[in-house]
């Protein structure tokens, strides 16, 4: 498992234990490798965290360009939201072997606005 991964996993441990958060399951963290993988070739990493719906979420900031977070289930959902510029983005599309077009142009451009 990705070490990016694994941290998200162990920081969110005590908060599905305290706070009732919900256990990804096995394939929102199979997703989530998947979407690691795909996006291992952009110029940053993402920050990764567990949510406590149980979702699996990526995040990457632009400095004052942007941001965009990528968001994974078990339902073979890909949702993203995103700031770049002056425009707002969110979408849910289908998530299977491939970074969905849609989420793939929105971190191509943000990955061009700023460091």
């Amino acid at each position: 498992m990705s070490p990016l991964l694994t941290t998200a996993l162990e920081e969110a441990a005590p908060l599905i234990a305290q706070r009732g958060w919900i256990v990804p399951t096995l394939a929102t963290i199979a997703a989530a490798e998947r979407l690691l993988a795909l996006v291992a070739r952009s110029a940053r990493e993402p920050a990764v965290q567990v949510e406590p719906e149980g979702t699996i979420s990526f995040e990457w900031e632009a400095a004052d360009e942007g941001w965009l977070t990528l968001t994974v289930d078990d339902g073979g959902k890909l949702t993203h939201a995103a700031v770049i510029g002056e425009d707002e983005y969110a979408q849910a599309e289908e998530f299977g072997d491939a970074l969905p077009g849609w989420a793939a142009q929105l971190l191509g451009r943000l990955m061009l606005a700023g460091h």
